[in-house]
């Protein structure tokens, strides 16, 4: 991730226990993995001070243990170490969170790398035929080769193979160390790929982090696997670039030809398929092509298709589940979109909406939500009290598109409903991308009159110390905390320490997810504002939404 200055980062967030001795660290989020390098496990149970070096001001490690002993907050900026020896600076904030008796029972830490990172933005420039980094061989030369290739196979009832070979997170490398620094990784691993292969075999970089082996003559099919097998040992040795150590994986995808291909271009298209099947099994692995691959691609296709004519159809409803306040009171309602497919049945959110992102029919959809969110809320109104919002989920594609704002602006005119009672959830990971813009926006939000929510927190790259910037009105805490909270003191600790923070910074907290009476006691206890869960009312469509209101108004006289 690149260092910009002014711009938000993630920030790593740590929680200890005040009342035991040491002060014990018991959770971490990822982005204090990604900045240190040292993962939960290696960390619990353990006090902090394993981030300090040679280099570690003594007297600031004096101010942090006097702070933690007084029980106060504290935020300076110190020289930590990451996990593989290397120093950065550290913008450290920690603060305790205190039972109702006023003592502290945890302390809350957030750390910021600020240390800066010159990005490389150098595209390469490619010959006609070859890579202009590593030399090798472009994909106009390795379409020609196959051709080539598959002829000859052919005429020698011979079997070749084709291997697509991906690096994983290989944009971390860039993005941190910059692209001179993944330059010189790309440049190894085309050596190294160059020196485990035979010379009549054919190597090509496809640009980016992508290469691709041909194999003709194969004396056995399974030869592609275990040339394979020693590629993914080979690539996963450790780089020596400058200072720096680094460690890299691949997923392979293999292609194997058979008497009936007819289009040699098939062959790269089944080991690109079967590369992103490694990836989906967990990546550092191979995977050979099946027509089963192909199979659940082509599902994946034609449910893309079906998803557009269910857009021009119609096809979808809203169902709106309620958010209460401590009391029981309507705070109001979130808009959920569900999918009947008029064949296939019921179609999961968690699998069309994937797809809709990442083909761009989100923004249609978006707009169709909002539109009927907005027609249903006024129908409701009468029935509500006057703070009632109704919240939709955002897309990121639709919030980062130009025209957004003026989209909402006619949809808000069209439909009639006032900004005042729209409230928008949005993912931390918006504001990961293009921050300033991204802030920008939702400052013109703010001032429509229109309340912003950060759904799913704490699942994500927390930006804790810039909340009280940004101008947002709650926090959702990820259901995935409140399933245990009863049961694991550790997630209780943290949705406790998220709700502190969060009022610290006059910010309200949702609890989604709550199934059961216990837990309700338990945010309750901890001073959450609103709730939202099965406990209370599933998710419906707007005639039995109408009729639950009714019956809460009946049970409130």
């Amino acid at each position: 991730m690149s260092r910009i200055p002014g711009a938000i980062h993630s920030n790593g967030v740590l929680i200890c226990e005040a009342r035991s001795e040491d002060f014990p660290i018991i959770y971490v989020n990822p982005a204090f993995v990604e900045i240190t390098g040292y993962e939960l496990e290696e960390v619990q149970n353990r006090n902090c001070r394993f981030l300090q070096g040679p280099d570690t001001d003594p007297a600031q490690i004096n101010d942090i243990r006097q702070a933690l002993v007084q029980q106060r907050d504290i935020s300076l900026t110190i020289r930590n170490y990451r996990k593989d020896g290397r120093a950065f600076w550290n913008n450290v904030f920690i603060s305790p969170v205190r039972a109702n008796d006023g003592h502290a029972t945890h302390f809350v830490g957030i750390i910021n790398d600020i240390s800066e990172y010159k990005d490389h933005e150098n595209e390469l420039a490619f010959h006609a035929t070859h890579d202009a980094l590593t030399g090798l061989g472009n994909r106009a030369l390795f379409e020609d080769r196959l051709q080539h290739d598959v002829d000859l196979a052919r005429r020698h009832h011979q079997q070749l193979a084709v291997l697509f070979i991906d690096l994983d997170e290989f944009k971390p490398i860039n993005d941190t160390l910059g692209h001179a620094v993944g330059d010189q990784v790309l440049i190894h691993v085309a050596r190294r790929l160059e020196e485990a292969i035979r010379p009549s075999d054919t190597l090509c970089r496809f640009g980016g982090d992508e290469f691709v082996l041909l194999l003709p003559d194969l004396d056995d099919p399974h030869h592609a696997q275990e040339v394979a097998e020693r590629l993914l040992l080979e690539l996963a040795q450790p780089y020596r670039i400058d200072r720096h150590e680094l460690y890299l994986s691949a997923s392979i995808g293999i292609a194997l030809s058979d008497e009936a291909l007819e289009n040699p271009a098939a062959l790269l298209q089944q080991a690109d398929m079967a590369m992103y099947k490694a990836k989906q099994q967990g990546r550092n692995t191979l995977q050979t092509f099946t027509y089963d691959i192909n199979q659940k691609l082509t599902q994946r296709v034609t449910l893309r298709n079906d998803l557009q004519e269910a857009i021009t159809q119609e096809q979808f409803e809203l169902h709106y589940q309620p958010l209460l306040t401590r009391d029981g009171d309507i705070h109001g309602f979130e808009a959920l979109v569900r999918w009947n497919h008029p064949v296939k049945g019921p179609i999961s959110p968690g699998l069309f909406i994937p797809i809709a992102e990442e083909t761009g029919q989100i923004i249609g959809l978006s707009q169709w939500v909002m539109e009927r969110a907005a027609k249903d809320f006024l129908k409701l109104q009468p029935l509500l009290p006057n703070h009632c919002r109704m919240a939709v989920n955002l897309s990121p594609m639709q919030f980062h598109r130009p025209s957004f704002l003026s989209s909402l602006r006619k949809t808000l005119e069209v439909t009639g409903l006032p900004p005042t009672a729209l409230e928008l959830e949005l993912t931390e990971g918006i504001l990961m991308n293009d921050t300033e813009a991204a802030i920008d926006t939702l400052h013109a939000l703010r001032g429509m009159g229109i309340s912003i929510t950060i759904d799913d927190f704490g699942t994500g790259f927390s930006s804790l110390s810039y909340l009280r910037h940004l101008p947002i009105d709650k926090i959702k805490i990820d259901r995935s905390f409140i399933l245990n909270i009863v049961e694991s003191s550790k997630d209780a600790a943290v949705v406790q320490g998220i709700i502190a923070l969060a009022h610290h910074l006059e910010l309200n907290v949702v609890a989604e997810g709550v199934e059961t009476s216990a837990q309700q006691q338990h945010l309750l206890a901890l001073n959450c504002d609103v709730l939202q869960g099965f406990l209370f009312a599933k998710p419906m469509p707007f005639e039995p939404l109408t009729h639950w209101l009714a019956v809460q108004q009946q049970n409130a006289l």
